[in-house]
């Protein structure tokens, strides 16, 4: 194992063993998240929670991971990768079998804020690809890990809905639970059994004597690098704009098209499907062609427009466009951004700064869904869509403004050696 280290730390791009060992660990836990998916707010009715209860106790998982990803971000620096995505899978195996047990809306809402403060393997799985990458290769990978995250989401909301059917009961949501923590558990093994670390140990001790993590040095991190804060504001925006969808979208479905857990698992495998393939075949080539700035910029306004369409809809056809385009902006905008963030960050701040991102990213889930509810029951059904879109637009705006001024300040910034 010390030889497979040494190597990652030497010649990265050259070892694809590592991306691929990490791509299904990413795919494989994203497969147990998203099984909850679709069935959750079905659950929760179950439970005789109302609308805004559900998504408020939706809210508490990316809650808890607002909290806990810097944490982890920051130990990944000073431990390495490896540990953090294993220690992190481990904890969320038991969180989904709390989940499991749950029997009203508190004890669900806990569950899933527990999970969120335990869900450190997704900042650890993009700084790692941050870590084994060049600014040449780094977009194609990120384009990857983002397939194999587009892929989890494609498999885990099928197998929720296939589980719980057109009329779900209690019990479904027990062996979704066992499920969920199955192929966590999968995850983590598959992780200790073939993921090597990507920080040599004098990486990490740098990032250690670098204090790494506190909040006097994640504060210094943000004078010295503006560029992060507006990065963080822009994974606030555009995560939060897409949560609006994803907590109501189950709601707006079932009201106005009579569709059940099946009918919306298959709907997020479809989002999952289209991301994956922008994924895995067109961010490498589109970031190429015109830069990781300008995808990530224009792709939110083929986001904004799915969900404008789909809070328009007035069939089902209509919706299943507006998910179409959105699928397109998800997936031409996450590669992008990560490529673009980690290109931010260096050896000792990585973790650091994927793990700021997250955690905005995370904050965006909490108040989407939080208000997602309250603006379904208290304006209007499409109210969550439309204004999610417009939110989408405003972020294109913040994004223009901040691609704009950093190309500005570049010339100016000497680079450090």
């Amino acid at each position: 194992m010390s030889s497979a280290n040494q190597s990652i730390d030497v010649a990265p791009t050259s070892e694809k063993a590592p991306y691929t060992a990490l791509f299904l660990v990413v795919f494989i836990s994203l497969v147990g998240f998203g099984i909850v998916i679709p069935v959750f707010p079905f659950f929760g009715q179950m439970v005789g929670a109302s609308a805004e209860e559900i998504t408020l106790a939706m809210a508490a998982y990316s809650a808890g991971q607002f909290i806990g990803a810097p944490i982890w971000g920051r130990m990944s620096d000073r431990y390495g990768r490896r540990p953090i995505l294993i220690w992190s899978l481990v904890a969320s195996i038991f969180a989904y079998i709390l989940m499991a047990h749950a029997t009203n809306i508190w004890w669900l809402g806990l569950s899933r804020l527990l999970g969120g403060l335990l869900a450190g393997n997704l900042a650890a799985a993009f700084a790692y690809v941050g870590d084994v990458t060049t600014d040449e290769t780094r977009p194609k990978a990120m384009g990857l890990l983002g397939a194999a995250f587009g892929s989890g989401f494609i498999f885990g909301p099928a197998i929720g809905g296939f589980i719980a059917g057109a009329e779900p009961d209690p019990n479904d949501f027990l062996y979704i639970g066992y499920v969920s923590a199955l192929f966590t558990f999968i995850a983590a093994v598959l992780t200790h059994l073939t993921v090597p670390e990507s920080m040599s140990p004098e990486r990490r001790m740098a990032a250690a004597a670098s204090r790494s993590g506190s909040a006097f040095q994640t504060l210094s991190l943000m004078k010295a690098k503006p560029v992060v804060f507006w990065l963080c504001v822009i994974m606030l925006l555009a995560v939060g704009s897409g949560a609006l969808m994803e907590a109501t979208f189950a709601f707006l479905a079932g009201d106005l098209f009579a569709w059940g857990p099946l009918e919306v698992g298959l709907s997020f495998a479809m989002i999952g499907t289209i991301a994956a393939i922008v994924q895995a075949f067109a961010a490498g080539p589109l970031a190429a062609r015109f830069g990781e700035a300008t995808v990530m910029t224009y792709s939110l306004i083929v986001h904004a427009g799915g969900l404008i369409v789909m809070g328009l809809a007035q069939s089902s056809m209509h919706l299943i466009f507006g998910l179409i385009a959105m699928s397109f902006g998800v997936g031409a905008f996450s590669p992008a951004y990560q490529s673009y963030t980690a290109a931010q960050s260096n050896d000792t701040d990585r973790g650091l700064v994927m793990g700021l991102t997250q955690s905005a990213g995370s904050l965006g889930r909490v108040f989407g869904p939080a208000i997602s509810g309250f603006l379904y029951v208290g304006i209007s059904k499409p109210a969550p869509f439309l204004i999610g879109g417009s939110m989408l637009l405003l972020t294109f705006v913040v994004c223009l403004f901040v691609v704009r001024r950093s190309q500005k300040r570049q010339p100016a910034t000497p680079v450090s050696h």
